[in-house]
């Protein structure tokens, strides 16, 4: 028994190295739904993870493999620190990288588009049933709304000087929005090589020129600075998810796509935005516009264009109009070298331009930790974010204003309106323009090159819309021929395509069963998409119907099939709601009728297969074969028959064979029933590893006894005993060194 011991502790301590050369190439994913990375190269074998639609994949080698379930093949891939497989089928054509730079190979959690024609460029516009102000309002969209123009512009009235575009949206809803709050790309991109270079030159991506030459045209005056920040555009995305969120009123839409959970956050109103929308907002090149484009002025302290009657211009008509409130914002700019205009979006953004608003009211009823908040101010809504000690974000912010919990904030409380402006301002000159995060951009999304705080953290507000917001308020005061200076940042391996929202509706166009002539085809799974079916000579036709997981998804293809040819391929297209398509087909082989005739009764199918039968047992199959490829091997030799795999239920099985399992086979004469016995798998899991090993060796040792069929999985080497042999053929099995059949 020693001997036995000794074995045991090497497989204990047997490891597996595996050593992955650098890619040279790569695939992108263009599924919609992503695909799975296989530990093999079939769908027979295990999942180890998943990339989403878009990502980039690293080859581990361009040649494919086939395999079960991929009619095109099957690609090893880089994942991780280790390898898998994926199917070829749901990719784009092989790209050459440089292998002398370092390519990440993430799971990419965003849309791109190649082409965009249209988009909404403010936030939530709406949507109108009729081209006019009077008329009901269907809902609103978020920026960035990618839209098609069905018509217009109409003519011009007076709430909407540009006219109305008649557009459809959100999975091809319609209605009418007001002309200026569309962006078309041939509108806002023009082409000057000569500028192109000095652009280049100045460290922007190609992607980005076509919108800055554009800018620089219409505002020769403006000064575009690129800022690399040396961060991985995916690395980006996946830190700032779950960091954001976006709001849904009663007014406007929510879908599942664009948040990561249904439960809402912070008054009910606020969701996690989805990591899609993190990536869409954290894209620079989405603010490309002379409107949004503000996201990246810098907000130090300019007197030729941070003016007093641009301050005035942004508080509207609201107190905050007022000479007084005017000059404390002014002041406060001076005195820490802040612009004024940003401080008045700032607060405008915040919701200070309503006097009764509990934070700047003076009169506020709510408490912290027992302790009243009236007669404080908070007029930029530092700190105000739930902490557990209060359900109210604005109780929390009037905390910190009142000097009730530590926030790095100076001049507590803040018992006036002047003072709650000038050390907020002090706050936010501080913490955030003069310590590396100066624009709007860099206070929401901190990924400055230059921070003094860890990037990802000191993040001024969650309102993933708020750098974009702030934006519009700064371009609809701003004189707009005067000189401003934009820090637009840069990172490594940006998507090659514009990043975009993602869509709206249902995307699932996975199929549920596939059926020929009324019996679900074998090895049916949704993600595999390819499948082989042998039929009879004499047939000249099959139906073939499908069912889709999702009510919204329509199918094509289906159908009576005419079968006149030795092979038809047949295609189903099953095309969400969203469009997007997915392709299952099946291959009509016709049996020769020599094949058939050879092949007329059980015995002799099962003589001229690779597979052993004596009595009342079927060996010889290697532990990873599946249904599919049994069924398949009997029907290649007769069509006619009916094959059935049973568990031991007694209920069809799907997947991998495992002993206990039984092969029943029906002919028009005669029925047949046979115990599937798969060497060294002597638990009927499927699998042969550390616990069969242990199950041998108590079996040896007469500390186990089990029924004939597990029997005959422990004798894996045919000589009718169970001894060290069997033993030591499992070990080198587990090792790599041998295949039991």
């Amino acid at each position: 028994m020693k001997k036995i011991i000794f074995i045991i502790t090497i497989i204990i301590s047997f490891m597996f190295y595996i050593n992955v050369n650098a890619a040279s190439y790569t695939v992108r994913i263009t599924d919609i739904e992503g695909v799975n990375v296989r530990s093999g190269a079939s769908t027979n074998h295990s999942v180890i993870g998943a990339f989403n639609y878009n990502a980039t994949v690293n080859l581990v080698s361009t040649n494919k493999t086939s395999g079960s379930g991929c009619s095109n093949g099957w690609y090893n891939v880089q994942y991780g620190s280790t390898t898998g497989y994926i199917c070829s089928d749901l990719t784009s054509s092989i790209t050459t990288i440089d292998t002398s730079q370092n390519v990440p190979n993430p799971t990419s959690n965003y849309y791109t588009t190649s082409s965009w024609t249209a988009r909404i460029n403010e936030n939530y516009a709406t949507v109108k049933v009729s081209p006019t102000f009077n008329s009901s309002s269907i809902e609103r969209i978020y920026l960035g709304t990618d839209v098609k123009i069905l018509n217009g512009p109409t003519t011009p009235n007076a709430y909407c000087s540009t006219g109305w575009y008649y557009i459809s949206y959100y999975n091809n809803k319609t209605g009418y929005v007001c002309a200026r709050l569309v962006d078309k790309y041939s509108e806002i991109t023009a082409y000057d090589e000569q500028y192109f270079q000095t652009l280049r030159n100045a460290g922007f991506p190609e992607s980005y020129l076509p919108y800055l030459t554009y800018i620089h045209k219409k505002h020769p005056n403006w000064n575009f600075v690129a800022h690399k920040t040396n961060l991985d555009f995916q690395n980006v995305v996946n830190s700032e998810t779950g960091k954001n969120y976006i709001q849904y009123t009663s007014s406007g839409l929510i879908v599942s796509s664009y948040v990561k959970s249904s439960n809402p956050v912070e008054s009910g109103t606020w969701y996690v935005a989805s990591s899609p929308v993190v990536a869409f907002f954290t894209d620079p090149r989405n603010y490309l516009n002379d409107k949004n484009i503000f996201a990246f002025e810098t907000l130090s302290y300019i007197p030729q264009t941070h003016t007093s009657s641009v301050v005035k211009d942004i508080f509207g008509s609201s107190y905050l109009s007022s000479d007084e409130y005017v000059n404390y914002y002014m002041n406060a700019a001076k005195t820490y070298s802040i612009s004024p205009v940003h401080l008045a979006v700032r607060s405008v953004s915040e919701g200070m331009t309503d006097p009764s608003y509990d934070a700047v009211s003076g009169t506020s009823t709510l408490t912290y930790n027992g302790n009243s908040l009236t007669g404080v101010y908070n007029y930029f809504n530092i700190g105000a974010f739930e902490d557990g000690v209060t359900s109210s974000s604005v109780a929390r912010g009037l905390a910190v204003a009142k000097g009730l919990v530590p926030y790095g904030t100076i001049g507590a409380p803040w018992d006036t309106r002047e003072k709650a402006i000038l050390y907020g301002a002090e706050w936010i000159a501080k913490n955030y323009v003069a310590a590396g995060q100066d624009t709007a951009f860099y206070q929401k999304f901190n990924v400055s090159p230059y921070s003094q705080a860890p990037i990802f953290t000191n993040q001024y507000m969650t309102n993933i819309i708020a750098p974009a917001t702030e934006a519009l308020s700064s371009y609809d005061a701003y004189p707009l021929d005067a000189g401003y200076t934009f820090t637009i940042p840069v990172y490594n391996n940006m998507p090659t395509y514009y990043t975009s929202h993602p869509p709206v509706g249902n995307t699932n166009n996975f199929l549920n069963d596939i059926k020929i002539n009324n019996e679900i085809i074998s090895g049916f799974d949704k993600d595999v998409i390819s499948y082989t079916k042998y039929i009879s000579s004499d047939t000249t036709s099959v139906n073939i119907t499908a069912s889709a997981q999702a009510s919204t998804a329509t199918i094509t293809g289906i159908g009576k099939i005419n079968t006149t040819n030795d092979t038809t391929e047949v295609k189903i297209e099953v095309s969400s709601e969203i469009g997007t398509i997915k392709t299952y087909t099946i291959k009509l082989i016709k049996l020769p009728k020599e094949v058939e005739e050879n092949n007329n009764t059980i015995e002799k199918v099962l003589d001229n297969i690779d597979i052993r039968y004596q009595d009342e047992y079927i060996t010889g199959l290697p532990i990873t074969t599946t249904v599919t490829t049994l069924k398949n091997m009997i029907e290649e030799k007769n069509a006619s028959f009916e094959v059935k795999i049973l568990d031991k239920n007694n209920k069809e099985k799907t997947g991998t064979l495992a002993t206990g399992n039984k092969l029943q086979i029906k002919s028009s004469t005669e029925t047949k029933t046979y115990i599937i016995v798969i060497k060294g798998d002597t638990n009927g899991d499927g699998k042969i590893n550390l616990s069969d090993l242990i199950r041998v060796q108590n079996y040896i040792k007469g500390k186990l006894t089990v029924s004939d069929e597990y029997k005959a999985a422990f004798d894996n080497n045919y000589d009718g005993k169970i001894n060290l042999s069997d033993l030591i053929r499992v070990q080198n099995h587990i090792k790599g060194r041998l295949v039991l059949k």
